[in-house]
């Protein structure tokens, strides 16, 4: 059911129902505003008819600008958290948390019903029957963890393509690292056993497989085959490496995440650590700002961090009591179709990782706040250096690639407080230039992003063009010809140093100076400087690269077949 009223008197909310659902505040413009919860829809909308009345200090600021205020019906809280959830991701209120790094952590799956499993890498849990591990945080470390598993267990790597069409064995089976699955060497009944052990490896149960592989190990010296018996002596060093960097929680089994919580004024941090059959894998921070309660924060992160196709733990440990938490325990088991308990321990082992988690939100925060203070040094240094009109928050980078003028691409890169912002990232294909030049591709991609602003996220604080005098000056002209000119410009260029070493140090050009700024090579505005290059080199490089590939492999039109 669905009411919608505008905003007036305070008398209007006593026509919302006394039952759970969901509120849409929107301004004038029917652009939604603020997405919350209620058990009580009419009780809660009525605070904000009371001064103070929701304790947020952003919240007048919110009863400014609505002009309407919607509200949805729902038969139980468990429906109104997740309608919530989905609302929020949909409109992505200016009021509400939204969390915009929105990729899912690697899990590693193997599935047993498969003719011959094999590890592989997925960034979501489906409910097919398959075992998952993770998930993991680094992809670096979990790709790390599949070679160690492929160095102990002779499993299967190949791609099911190559699996499907491959007739001779793989150069792992020759190195004697698999077992030929793939070319039919052999058969499912001896390779699911070592299936089953590379499981109770990446579940931790170490114990069991290092007897089993001492035990074949004396028997293969025994029988003199002394090279079979050095491999398993090698597998047994690494588990064992394995085993004594792990830190055991003995007393907590399964899967169990812990959250750790971390405010510090409208700045929160979250931490969640892994612990998968009593030992800590892994953990992952998110950082946002709130000004509302705890509790209807910790309740969107969590529905958020655990969507619809999420690595669900069977227990969730919270710092803290939420008022809904039956509710969000029914939410998350609908989502992950098995029973999810939601917890606030107070003593023992799980309270003893709420409080390492609640360590790792801290540090995570502290981190944090270092890192955008030093930015800030860094920025009002550049300000100085450059005669800036402010220290710059946002800085584009652009660079053009191409060979002898075909498949001419340009590239643009953002970076904000110093990091990589990749959805602003932006590729250009040259159109209207012929030949090499470097110069009139430069002018026609800047003079294309400066034309128009709805679709990169707002004006940089300071331009950076990967050339010498040359691309500045295109730059320029095309930032005048689109109205730009207050906006800061430089270029970086290497410059070979003469005599003896092939040694390069990097030049600084800018706007209205003849001589380049030579800038010490340890400075941390020339390293921000390079980064920025370097990765809008790096996007034009792989852009190009994949047109020209494209083009390379197109099909060509018959010469000898008849003109149309």
């Amino acid at each position: 059911m669905n009411w919608s009223i505008k905003m007036g008197l305070p008398s209007d909310w006593k026509t919302f129902p006394r039952s759970p659902g969901v509120y849409i505040m929107s301004d004038g413009r029917g652009k939604v505003l603020y997405v919350g919860k209620a058990k009580d829809l009419r009780a809660r909308v009525s605070n904000y008819s009371v001064p103070g009345g929701d304790g947020r200090p952003a919240i007048p600021n919110l009863v400014a600008r609505v002009r309407e205020i919607r509200c949805i019906v729902t038969a139980t809280e468990k429906e109104a958290l997740l309608l919530e959830n989905t609302l929020i991701k949909r409109h992505r209120p200016l009021f509400n948390i939204f969390f915009r790094d929105d990729k899912e952590y690697l899990l590693l799956r193997i599935d047993r019903n498969e003719p011959f499993p094999r590890p592989e890498l997925v960034r979501r849990a489906a409910r097919d029957g398959a075992t998952y591990f993770g998930p993991y945080s680094s992809a670096r470390g979990i790709r790390e963890t599949v070679r160690e598993l492929l160095r102990l267990f002779p499993l299967c790597s190949c791609t099911r393509r190559k699996f499907a069409s491959r007739t001779r064995p793989c150069l792992n089976h020759q190195m004697g690292r698999c077992l030929g699955a793939c070319a039919g060497l052999v058969t499912r009944e001896r390779y699911l056993p070592v299936v089953d052990d590379a499981v109770r490896f990446l579940r931790g149960e170490y114990r069991g497989l290092l007897a089993r592989w001492k035990a074949e190990m004396n028997a293969l010296s025994v029988g003199m085959r002394f090279e079979e018996a050095a491999k398993i002596r090698d597998r047994i060093a690494v588990v064992s490496k394995t085993l004594a960097r792990q830190r055991v929680v003995r007393t907590v089994g399964g899967d169990v995440d812990a959250v750790g919580w971390h405010r510090d004024g409208p700045a929160v941090t979250a931490a969640v650590l892994y612990v998968r059959n009593g030992r800590i894998e892994d953990a992952h921070q998110r950082h946002f700002r709130w000004e509302g309660p705890e509790e209807e924060a910790i309740g969107s992160f969590l529905l958020h961090h655990y969507g619809e196709d999420a690595f669900f733990p069977g227990e969730i440990l919270l710092p803290f009591p939420v008022a809904d938490r039956v509710a969000l325990s029914a939410a998350l088991s609908e989502r992950a179709g098995r029973p999810v308990a939601v917890r606030v321990p107070l003593r023992g082992e799980r309270s003893r990782l709420l409080d390492i988690a609640r360590r790792n939100a801290a540090e995570g925060a502290r981190m944090r706040r270092e890192k955008e203070e030093a930015y800030e040094r860094l920025a009002e240094r550049m300000a100085v250096l450059f005669s800036l009109p402010g220290p710059p928050a946002r800085i584009e980078g652009y660079d053009i690639s191409n060979i002898s003028g075909t498949e001419a691409v340009g590239s643009m890169v953002a970076f904000l407080g110093g990091k990589p912002a990749k959805k602003w990232y932006r590729k250009f294909s040259v159109r209207g230039v012929v030949g090499q030049n470097d110069f009139a591709m430069v002018e026609e991609v800047v003079g294309r992003r400066f034309a128009h602003d709805d679709d990169f996220g707002g004006m940089p604080d300071l331009v950076l063009i990967d050339g010498g005098k040359g691309q500045l000056s295109s730059a320029a002209a095309a930032m005048r010809a689109a109205g730009r000119e207050d906006v800061p410009l430089l270029a970086l260029a290497k410059e070979r140093v003469r005599g003896g070493e092939k040694v390069f140090r990097e030049r600084v050009f800018l706007p209205g100076r003849k001589n380049p700024l030579h800038l010490p090579p340890n400075d941390p505005v020339l390293h921000l400087l390079m980064r920025v290059r370097d990765e809008a080199h790096r996007f034009a490089v792989t852009f190009h690269r994949s047109r020209r590939t494209r083009a390379a492999f197109a099909p060509r039109p018959d010469p000898g077949a008849p003109a149309e």
